[in-house]
């Protein structure tokens, strides 16, 4: 039999790096304050760039930084707060209170992320976007759909531009093989996690499929043989393998009213359709036809954004078992019942979904 292991963002953060969304989105903001702040004592804080579509929205005395937003009205927030956001306020108003009370947003995409607090993982920043988009197929005027999808798409771009760059500043970093997690990957592969006996007990090949932009499975590569490794979503600094920062649930209802506006700006960043744009897709499906395989997860929180990967992985002839590791908190809590909600959204069919997956007496932490 095969093997197909699904690395995930756990994967990176066990590793010490921090790709986490709310990683990501603190370093945005303190990174805005330190601009503020060197613009304010600069004496540059009014920048007349590209006001043309807010244009008259906004007054001479509002601020902008980086041409990603503007300062109107919200309420200030106490420097006890610890999210980046708020210390970005805090910020503001250690330097004149008043215009901690003036922020507006210009990109709007980027204020739905910061203000929704559950946000935690970057599979619901793809939902979040998702949802904008269907948001963007309610207005009545077909000139204000227009607006609103053009609109949302440059703003999505500012959020995956900013990513790449706070990943590559990640990655800059050394890091060192876990033991457990080599362990993990190396170990005996018992027929206990089958429901029924497997074909070929024995492992011929690994394919390692990475959900990240990052290289960390290259740790546990033998023989740097990099063949059986597929970056589905791309990679840092490889203009022949693009990242693929999207939404991926074409299975879902609303897909088809999305699909059925004849405008290919709503399905931009769609995943299904970016993954033609590489031979990645069609890599793994060769593998998964070649015979049995089963799928070990590692840091994959298995969320809706890639539903249908997932269901094709899952549900696929060839695929007889699906083995958790989970992450162990400080606590004593894990996350395997959490994984495991996720991985049932990717079945159709569900007794299929009870017989494959593995319980969790039988799983152990990744790390």
């Amino acid at each position: 039999m095969n093997r197909v292991i699904l690395i995930g963002n756990g994967f990176d953060l066990a590793h010490g790096l921090k790709t986490k969304y709310e990683h990501f989105i603190d370093d945005f903001w303190n990174k805005k304050s330190e601009l503020f702040q060197k613009a304010y004592y600069e004496r540059k804080l009014i920048s007349q760039n590209d006001r043309s579509y807010h244009s008259n929205k906004y007054q001479d005395n509002d601020i902008i930084i980086n041409d990603i937003i503007y300062y109107s009205n919200v309420s200030f927030y106490p420097s006890s707060m610890k999210n980046g956001f708020e210390r970005f306020l805090h910020t503001i108003s250690a330097i004149d209170e008043k215009l901690a009370k003036k922020v507006k947003f210009v990109n709007q995409f980027l204020e739905q992320i910061t203000n929704k607090k559950t946000l935690r993982n970057w599979v619901d920043v793809e939902e979040e976007y998702y949802l904008a988009l269907n948001e963007c197929l309610k207005d009545k005027k077909e000139d204000e759909k227009e607006d609103k999808i053009e609109q949302l798409n440059k703003e999505f771009l500012m959020i995956k531009t900013s990513l790449e760059n706070y990943l590559k500043e990640q990655v800059a970093n050394k890091i060192d093989k876990l033991t457990q997690i080599e362990q993990n990957i190396n170990s005996d592969i018992s027929l206990e996690n089958f429901l029924k006996k497997p074909e070929f007990r024995e492992l011929f090949e690994t394919l390692y499929l990475n959900f990240n932009y990052t290289n960390t499975e290259k740790l546990y590569i033998q023989n740097n043989n990099l063949d059986k490794v597929i970056h589905i979503h791309g990679e840092l600094d490889n203009s022949k393998n693009p990242i693929i920062f999207g939404y991926g649930d074409d299975i879902d209802e609303k897909y088809k009213l999305i699909e059925q506006q004849n405008d290919n700006r709503y399905l931009e960043n769609i995943k299904s359709i970016k993954y033609l744009e590489t031979r990645n897709y069609k890599k793994m499906l060769k593998f998964i036809d070649f015979g049995e395989y089963i799928i070990y997860i590692m840091g994959l929180s298995c969320g809706n954004s890639d539903r249908t990967l997932l269901n094709t992985l899952f549900e696929h002839k060839n695929c007889i078992s699906i083995k958790v590791f989970y992450h162990q908190r400080e606590d004593g809590t894990d996350d395997y019942s959490d994984v495991i909600r996720n991985i049932s959204r990717n079945f159709t069919e569900k007794s299929l979904f009870r017989k494959i997956v593995v319980d969790k007496t039988l799983c152990v932490p990744l790390s």
